[in-house]
């Protein structure tokens, strides 16, 4: 399938493309045609421009699933990325749309002070699920891993943004959905009444459009972010990244690739063993650090002094000839 793509974009598309290029360079009156209508493009304001990579990056989006249901299917990222745009997109237009921008220069302060005061309950709130989520995770102290409470906090903040304007956006959908749909229906109506029969009604309906897609979107994002099979190999891996350093020698156990130990008081330690479903198993095990004897670092200080001084003599000899020339 995928071959015989190539060959109708190849030998098909292409060629008509181009010919089509070549008609409207050597006539005369499709190049001004195409000259005003790139002149009113010009003239777009932000909302149309918006409207426009909106219907774009949706149409492109449709084209996907398209080639996925004929078994062409796209790589994980490309549906991402497509998801992805297809939702700020969305998004954008709608604060285009709604003009936010202006609402937010009238009522910057206030605006300000709110969002000063949910960033800190977010950020404490954060740090909570920190300490919980390690706690749950490993079944360790949180204080035991510091590395680990810092790290999961700068990312569990973003994420509970993202879920919370996500789920916020879910529940004001629907009143902004049923009050753009009836005031669609509201303007249409005044437009046949005054005899504007041509009247276009493009943006309303794609302002409804917009707001179901990035609904959609975002609570599809939210739902796989949220499900356990997602987070919980991501968070160890995080852990494990963070507070694991140590080798499996530290503990006197022996060396292992992958599995790392970060030491605790009272001769104690937690170990991290890779697992492939889970992402890492943790487990607390006695650890008690073999100390070097006075003999030991004696003659690791004599070897180093030595090396020092076969070093200092080496160089001497070049110094003074080089002092000669």
């Amino acid at each position: 399938m995928l071959a015989a793509f190539t060959l109708l974009i190849a030998f098909g598309f292409l060629p008509a493309l181009f010919g089509y290029a070549a008609n409207v360079r050597g006539s005369l009156e499709k190049r001004r045609w195409y000259y005003r209508h790139t002149q009113a493009v010009k003239a777009w304001t932000a909302t149309e421009y918006s409207l426009t990579a909106f219907v774009a990056c949706t149409i492109a989006l449709y084209a996907a699933g398209s080639l996925t249901l004929l078994g062409i299917k796209p790589s994980p990222m490309t549906g991402i990325a497509l998801l992805s745009l297809s939702c700020l997109t969305a998004l954008t237009y709608l604060c285009c749309y709604w003009k936010i921008p202006g609402i937010v220069s009238n009522y910057g302060g206030m605006l300000k002070a709110l969002l000063g005061a949910v960033a800190i309950g977010v950020a404490t709130v954060s740090k909570i699920y920190s300490d919980a989520g390690i706690a749950e995770l490993t079944g360790l102290s949180p204080q035991d891993l510091p590395g680990a409470q810092l790290l999961l906090t700068f990312l569990l903040t973003p994420t509970i943004w993202f879920l919370s304007l996500s789920l916020l956006l879910g529940y004001v959908s629907l009143p902004v959905i049923v009050f753009l749909f009836f005031r669609s229906l509201y303007r249409d109506f005044r437009q046949k009444k005054h005899g504007k029969k041509n009247g276009s009604n493009l943006r309303d309906v794609a302002a409804l459009v917009a707001v179901f897609f990035a609904v959609i979107i975002l609570l599809s994002l939210t739902e796989k972010i949220a499900s356990k099979n997602f987070y919980e190999p991501r968070l160890k891996q995080a852990i494990a990244f963070a507070s694991f350093h140590l080798p499996t020698t530290y503990c006197g156990l022996p060396d292992t690739k992958g599995v790392n130990v970060a030491p605790m008081s009272e001769d104690r330690a937690a170990i991290a063993v890779p697992d492939e479903k889970l992402g890492y198993t943790f487990d607390l095990i006695d650890c008690k650090p073999k100390n070097k004897g006075s003999d030991e670092v004696n003659a690791i200080l004599e070897k180093s002094n030595s090396i020092q001084k076969n070093a200092v003599s080496a160089v001497a000899p070049a110094q003074a000839t080089i002092g000669k020339k």
